[in-house]
């Protein structure tokens, strides 16, 4: 089986809980939030799906495959199969959804959002067995299926944009600086559909138009540096797949740069966006063999600010107020990703770290009290179709 979910266990040292501390208590919230709500895009209640807005009542077609995915992620470091577990009412529903045809004429069956595919992947890198457990066919087919599904649902992208230049510049023109936060799914998607050379031809046509996105408002906002994490991510992951032309890989460390250059005090991202901070950690966690210190700066960081603005137990989230079910499963899906490769040359993953011994003071981890931002973020990138 492929396995695509890259997650495991530790924490980074500083003054973060330990994982036995942290996660569970973000993961058990978020699980205990899925429910029945109001889907805002249909007029109809889903089963097993998260709120838009914690305490809403609703939710939206686009954010319940991010919603569930944190789930995924939350598995390894916990060693709880109930997160993945609980998170197939979602896959499910997202399943039937895209294998309806839809009436016409002429009929049509609907384009997943990429996000959705990334799900349906994780979905299919879950094992019960690696847990002791038999696959409940009630519940989770066998998890090849979704991999199959996954790459069926992405190609109905390629009808319609059998360039990749056509998409990038669909989402550029209509999305501005939010459009690299989408497009970095879409490369995703589409490398673990099988289709690199697609992905690939996204990426260059981003990086071509950058002065196009790169600070252009959408809605008022400037999402570069949550475009910047997921691209980075979305490169990083093409590379070590062996995908990405040397030159890409060069302006992808550029990126980089620029992402830990725009890293503020507290170690956030965005102005104290929980959004942003965890697609900045995602990206500088994707390289599994950079261990330059600055980026291990940056990334010890942004947990840090994570781990200091999460509300405290029994009910773990992030919220400014309002709280997203969205950001929550993003947070949870860094977190995690932070503890999924191994340290080397002295540097370990563990409950306790060698951090501090290992790296000068000047890069010592550092404890933030952080308060709620004074600015009203903005409002967490939706995906797009």
């Amino acid at each position: 089986m492929k396995v695509e979910l890259l997650i495991a266990v530790g924490l980074l040292a500083g003054a973060a809980p330990s994982t036995a501390q942290f996660l569970p208590c973000a993961a058990d919230t978020h699980l205990s939030r899925k429910g029945d709500f109001l889907n805002g895009t249909t007029a109809v209640v889903d089963s097993g799906v998260w709120e838009w807005e914690i305490g809403s009542g609703n939710t939206y077609t686009n954010i319940q495959g991010i919603s569930a995915d944190g789930l995924f992620y939350a598995t390894v470091p916990t060693s709880n199969p109930a997160y993945a577990l609980g998170a197939f009412d979602t896959v499910n529903l997202i399943v039937g959804r895209l294998s309806t045809v839809l009436p016409g004429p002429p009929p049509t069956m609907q384009r997943p959002y990429a996000q959705e595919v990334e799900m349906l992947f994780d979905a299919c890198a879950f094992n019960p067995a690696d847990y002791g457990l038999a696959p409940d066919a009630a519940t989770q087919p066998e998890s090849s299926a979704y991999c199959t599904l996954g790459t069926q649902f992405y190609a109905r992208w390629l009808i319609q944009y059998a360039d990749p230049h056509d998409l990038a510049d669909y989402y550029i023109d209509l999305r501005k600086s939010l459009s690299g936060w989408d497009l970095a799914a879409h490369v995703r998607a589409a490398r673990l559909a099988g289709f690199d050379v697609y992905s690939v031809g996204i990426v260059e046509q981003l990086l071509a138009r950058r002065v196009d996105w790169e600070h252009v408002q959408y809605g008022g906002w400037d999402y570069t540096e949550s475009s910047w994490g997921a691209l980075l991510r979305a490169m990083l992951e093409l590379q070590a797949a062996g995908s990405l032309p040397p030159a890409m890989y060069t302006e992808a460390l550029a990126i980089a740069d620029s992402l830990i250059a725009a890293q503020a005090v507290d170690g956030s991202w965005g102005g104290g966006d929980f959004q942003a901070t965890a697609y900045a950690i995602l990206g500088l966690r994707a390289d599994p063999w950079n261990f330059t210190l600055p980026w291990q700066q940056a990334i010890i960081e942004g947990v840090d600010f994570l781990h200091a603005t999460v509300s405290a137990g029994p009910v773990c989230g992030w919220s400014y107020p309002p709280e997203y079910g969205e950001m929550n499963s993003e947070a949870i899906a860094a977190l995690a990703v932070v503890h999924s490769l191994p340290f080397v040359d002295g540097f370990e993953t563990a409950d306790t770290s060698a951090w501090s011994a290992e790296v000068p003071a000047i890069f010592a981890p550092l404890a933030f009290q952080v308060a709620s931002p004074s600015l009203a973020p903005p409002p967490p990138a939706l995906p797009f179709r």
